[in-house]
């Protein structure tokens, strides 16, 4: 029987929060796509439970931003990490206690650099934050299989093709696409299939993952927690908190070196050794999974190869001990998303894809490395110098994007949230009641925020009538605000900020030149 063919411009690989996250962006930027996961639905398991000031702008670009507050308030008090030899012993006398005030504290312009959004950061499960962002993508009617399995792939010069097996009917079909987006987590097919050099410290020191109920809520309220760290002769770990009452996640070394298997820890042993680190006598406790993992830094060469993108862990594995990784996977589709609906949709040229690489290939080596680094010889996170990294740990870019796809004066020197070209769009407060800011201004669109209205409305017509790209144009009517935005943003009377899609200001404009400089972002 001969197989059916479908044809979309793009086949996203994996539903966890990276795929799901590039689904609404290809949606918001009105291009077609297919996306295909193994698994049944979304993730049961916590696993990433921090989402930074950057991720949160970005959903709350999307809509998602206060749902998934609401999805985390019971882990949102959860911070601080705390060392002893049981938990109860160390609630009670929490010697070493690393909590928010004192990261504040561990540099002095914190603070000020927090101030720099309207977003802090939200404590969320990712099996919370997942279920929340594919519900949202099913009300929005987007195509998402589930329990698709990509058998395998091949790409020419003009398109991508994927077979793929319905796990429940056994029925195989292949899906013909422009481009593919391949979020398919740490262990990459596509990568290794294309065999792309990979850069890092690889895998080292493993843990069981053991995912368990406990009624704990008496003995922590009040005296909440993010990490509890236990180094003994007899146990080494660490205690999450997943939501302050009854589920929990104890990490524990184990030694497969030394011959141990998930079969040397029985349910019972597991039992006798999450006591012994809470340090009650006979709790009641259901182990809901045990799974094995190692910390892992793998930083790919190349996050595109001809028509398919990596994104996410395929592209840069890190451990959670930055809590950067689904984080630094949300950033990276969405940086894509807008580029590959240029070229799709406006003409743009392939240099703009190749941008891609450029901009996020090094910010998500930065963050893997650190993750590494974070790691102490134990395998437990580094509190200590976790504190001097505060600043790198919140979240927002303070690092600037230079290529093709921004237009700005050659080695000029990054200046952080005062609009220059290659840096993400300041933050400014467009109301008294700080409710709007302006970064809700883009929204996943082309914006020239003008300080006048001399001519700008000229060049973007013709913008739009030559290019078919619509560029919204925003000049602040208050006079309070725009002598704000403009002290802020070092900008004169006649001067404008083109801003990207994804938050980053493209240049910054005078007059007469903005078709030019759309031309030269787009590589046309």
């Amino acid at each position: 029987m001969e197989q059916q063919t479908e044809k979309t411009q793009v086949i996203i690989l994996g539903g966890g929060i990276t795929g799901l996250t590039a689904a609404l962006y290809l949606a918001q930027q009105g291009v077609d796509f297919i996306l295909i996961e193994k698994h049944i639905g979304t993730s049961i398991y916590p696993r990433a439970r921090t989402i930074d000031v950057r991720t949160m702008e970005l959903f709350r670009g999307l809509g998602l931003h206060e749902d998934l507050r609401e999805g985390g308030k019971s882990l949102a008090p959860a911070w601080g990490i705390i060392r002893g030899n049981n938990l109860m012993e160390a609630l009670r006398n929490p010697v070493g206690k690393i909590t928010p005030g004192q990261l504040m504290e561990a540099q002095k312009e914190l603070k000020s650099f927090a101030e720099k959004s309207p977003e802090t950061v939200c404590r969320c499960t990712q099996d919370i934050s997942e279920a929340i962002i594919c519900e949202t993508a099913k009300e929005q009617g987007l195509d998402l299989r589930f329990y698709h399995q990509m058998l395998s792939f091949e790409q020419d010069e003009n398109e991508v093709a994927v077979l793929v097996e319905n796990r429940v009917t056994g029925e195989q079909y292949i899906i013909m696409a422009d481009y593919m987006i391949a979020a398919d987590g740490a262990n990459s097919v596509v990568r290794k299939q294309l065999d792309i050099p990979v850069s890092g410290n690889g895998s080292w020191t493993d843990l069981l993952n053991i995912y368990f109920e406990a009624d704990l809520e008496y003995l922590v309220k009040g005296r909440e927690f993010s990490q509890f760290l236990i180094d003994t002769p007899e146990i080494t770990g660490f205690l999450l908190t997943i939501n302050n009452k009854d589920k929990w996640a104890f990490h524990l070394r184990f030694y497969p070196e030394n011959g141990d298997t998930i079969a040397s820890y029985p349910e019972e042993k597991l039992i006798t050794i999450l006591r012994r680190i809470l340090g009650i006598a006979d709790p009641e406790i259901s182990i809901l999974k045990v799974l094995p993992w190692q910390l892992t830094v793998i930083i790919a060469s190349q996050m595109r190869i001809n028509r398919i993108f990596l994104a996410g862990d395929a592209a840069h594995t890190m451990t959670p001990y930055a809590g950067k990784g689904a984080n630094a996977g949300v950033q990276d589709v969405q940086n894509l998303a807008w580029k590959l609906a240029a070229v799709l949709k406006h003409g743009a040229g392939d240099v703009l894809l190749d941008t891609y690489h450029a901009e996020r290939q090094p910010v998500g080596a930065y963050y893997a490395r650190l993750s590494g680094e974070l790691a102490d010889k134990n395998g437990l996170i580094n509190n200590v110098l976790m504190v001097t990294k505060a600043k790198d740990l919140i979240g927002l870019p303070d690092y600037g994007y230079d290529s093709s796809a921004i237009k700005r004066e050659v080695d000029l020197p990054f200046s952080y949230f005062i609009g220059e070209p290659g840096t993400r769009v300041p933050h400014l407060w467009l109301n008294e009641s700080q409710t709007i800011s302006s970064l809700d201004w883009i929204r996943g669109q082309f914006v020239l925020i003008a300080n006048s209205n001399e001519g700008w409305q000229v060049e973007r017509d013709q913008v739009e009538q030559q290019l078919n790209i619509n560029i919204q144009l925003v000049t602040p009517n208050d006079e309070n605000i725009l002598e704000k935005w403009k002290e802020l943003t070092h900008t004169l009377h006649d001067e404008a900020l083109l801003i990207r899609p994804d938050d980053f200001v493209a240049a910054k404009l005078t007059s007469d030149n903005l078709l030019d400089v759309m031309r030269s972002i787009l590589s046309q």
